[in-house]
């Protein structure tokens, strides 16, 4: 899964791609998760819950701060430092870089999703709200402020 938030919503989104994954295949999964936010949060939570309690997900917590004893970790850093080391001329050819990445990893079947979203390629890091850019006009600037003076010197 490839996205460009790191919190509890595009964990879920991960959590459904795994639900696709076991419906077509119909093997259980392993998942090994670090403590972080998006996984640790109410709603992370009681997802897993319910998908252990399904019977076709196993959760493993690693350590806190032991990235070396995730396996995966190498073929990411692996990744990343190839991806980083080509200048992409925008972030859709990175994002594309990084999804040919994955899928070169291989394994019995490869599923990537690409949810990377067009606000985030166009440069923004958060999703745009619509309103125009710069100060917004409000009750504040319905009148003109009074000059203050400063108690300066008399001329001499």
């Amino acid at each position: 899964m490839l996205c460009a938030a790191q919190d509890s919503a595009s964990f879920l989104l991960h959590l459904e791609a795994l639900d696709a994954r076991h419906a077509a295949t119909g093997k259980e999964v392993l998942l090994r998760l670090a403590n972080g936010p998006c996984h640790t949060g109410a709603a992370s939570r009681a997802a897993l819950a319910e998908r252990e309690r399904a019977g076709w997900l196993h959760v493993t917590w690693l350590a806190k701060y032991c990235p070396h004893l995730n396996g995966k970790e190498p073929e990411w850093r692996r990744l990343k430092r190839d991806a980083r080391a080509h200048l992409a001329p925008d972030l859709r050819a990175f994002a594309d870089g990084l999804l040919d990445g994955l899928r070169a990893l291989g394994g019995e079947r490869v599923d990537v999703v690409d949810h990377v979203p067009d606000w985030f390629l166009a440069g923004h890091r958060r999703k745009p709200t619509g309103r125009p850019p710069g100060r917004p006009k409000g009750a504040k600037d319905s009148y003109q402020r009074t000059y203050t003076r400063r108690n300066l010197p008399a001329d001499t």
